[in-house]
This record gives structure tokens, C-alpha cells and sequence, in this order.
């Protein structure tokens, strides 16, 4: 008889082992199924463009800092932004939050490539660009947005500054910026202010540490949509101002005069006939 039970309890035991582990796993995918809000939440760049806000980034002299600007928020009372940046072959990253309650708009943050203690600072070295997330949390449902950067100095560009996505430059000439000037290159989520008919690319903002005139710029954005009736419109700081532009191989090119934030928009039907 004890022969038989040194047999039978350690088979139970396995059986028993087998449920239990099969259990845990089917219980343990469970929540992974459901449809959760913080699932929902991180949909990215679900809502329109003309209700994102606007949001640049404008480096600093020697480029080892940005600043943030947030303006035009809509339904939302706090933020938390995470800036992601290629420095070399690392990926390296600043934080922070937002309170709207708290700080009016537009809301102005700076952040370092780096890090600093005590005073001393280590600044992380070749930093080319990433991206930038915020998550916005308010009264409505919270929404999630997500836009590229470059960070592009003049000595090594030749005066030729491109987005992330490969869709807008700005050629300031040779000699448009001191040859150590950084540029920052970066879709800005929403606009500054509403436009006439529909927005097919951009905006994207060319911001510097200073914004000196420039004699022979031009700016072009590349588009595969009919362009026949297409406007590039550059932000004054107050109102826009449609550019003088031409059209050919599915680019649209206008020369400028300054940096700044750039939209391509196509007219309405209803401006068209106007």
C-alpha cells in the first residue's frame, strides 16, 4: 500500500501543478485583452490638426539646450512630455509635467541634453535629433500627440535644413547663419492659428537661437496631393502671410525671408471659386 502511495501522490501532484500553471497563464493574458483607458490614451495623433496645439523648439547658442514652447491647448489641464534625442549611437531622454492651472499659456520649458548636479553639467555629445511626446489629460477624454526633430548645425548642413521626415527644407545659402549656428527642425503638432482650407503638410517650424534676415532663402515642401491649387503660408507671429511659390515634380518651393513656422494648405472649394 505505501508502495502504491509513493506513486500516486507525486503524480497528483503534477496534475495538480499543470492546472494550476495553465490557470495562472490563461488569467494572466486576460487583462492584456481589454480595452483599457490607458490603452485607449496612448492611440497616438488621433485628433484633428487644427485642435493640436502648437508647440516649437528653439535651441540654444553651443545647441545643448532646447526650449519648449506649448500655446493653443485645448480640453486639456495637464501634461507630461517626453523629449527623446539621438546623441551619438544612445538614446537618452528629458521629462517633466505640466499644470495648466498653474502656469498660463504659452508655457515655456528648457531642456537640456544632459545632465546637471551640484552646479556641473555633462552635456551629452552629438545630438542630431528625436521626438517629442506629450500626453494631454483634462475634462474630455485624454489624447496623446507625437512629432519628430531635427537639430542641425550650419557648418555641417551647408545651409540645407530638412525635417525628419524628409518632406520640407529651408536653404539659407552658404552664408545665411554664422557657420555655428543650430537650427531646429520640427513638426509643431498644431498651427499658431487657424487656416483657410486644408492643411496637407506641415506645419513645420526653422528655429534658431536668433532669427536674422536672410537674403536668398527658399523654403520647399514636397507633396504627392494635386498642388494645382496649393498655398505655403508662413506664420508672422500674428497672422499668416501666403508666399509668393511655384510648382513642379510635386514640390512647392517660395523663397523667405526669415525663419520661422511654414504650412501648406490647399483651398477650399468654396475659396477656390471666390
Amino acid at each position: 500500500m505505501k508502495q502504491h502511495l509513493k506513486y500516486v501522490i507525486p503524480a497528483a501532484l503534477i496534475v495538480g501543478a499543470a492546472v494550476f500553471f495553465f490557470s495562472v497563464k490563461r488569467n494572466a493574458k486576460a487583462p492584456i485583452e481589454q480595452d483599457t483607458p490607458a490603452r485607449r490614451m496612448e492611440q497616438i495623433n488621433k485628433i484633428p490638426i487644427k485642435d493640436r496645439p502648437y508647440v516649437t523648439l528653439a535651441p540654444r547658442t553651443d545647441g545643448k539646450e532646447v526650449t519648449m514652447n506649448i500655446d493653443i491647448v485645448k480640453n486639456a489641464t495637464k501634461a507630461e512630455y517626453e523629449l527623446e534625442y539621438q546623441a551619438g549611437s544612445m538614446i537618452q531622454g528629458a521629462f517633466g509635467t505640466i499644470d495648466f492651472s498653474k502656469e498660463a499659456l504659452p508655457v515655456s520649458k528648457k531642456l537640456l541634453f544632459g545632465t546637471c548636479s551640484k552646479g556641473k553639467c555633462r552635456y551629452d555629445e552629438d545630438v542630431s535629433g528625436g521626438s517629442l511626446t506629450i500626453r494631454f489629460e483634462g475634462s474630455q477624454d485624454p489624447y496623446i500627440l507625437k512629432t519628430d526633430f531635427n537639430l542641425q548645425q550650419m557648418a555641417d548642413r551647408e545651409g540645407v535644413f530638412t525635417s525628419k521626415d524628409i518632406k520640407a527644407s529651408l536653404d539659407v545659402g552658404k552664408a545665411g547663419l554664422t557657420s555655428s549656428a543650430y537650427v531646429v527642425v520640427i513638426g509643431t503638432m498644431g498651427p499658431p492659428a487657424p487656416v483657410d482650407g486644408e492643411i496637407i503638410a506641415g506645419p513645420y517650424s526653422f528655429l534658431s537661437d536668433t532669427s536674422p534676415r536672410l537674403t536668398s532663402a527658399e523654403l520647399t515642401i514636397q507633396s504627392k496631393d494635386d498642388l494645382a491649387d496649393a498655398q505655403l503660408l508662413q506664420w508672422s507671429g500674428q497672422t499668416w502671410t501666403e508666399l509668393t511659390a511655384k510648382v513642379g515634380n510635386n514640390k512647392i518651393s517660395a523663397p523667405v525671408t526669415s525663419l520661422g513656422t511654414f504650412v501648406l494648405v490647399k483651398l477650399a472649394v468654396s475659396a477656390q471659386e471666390e
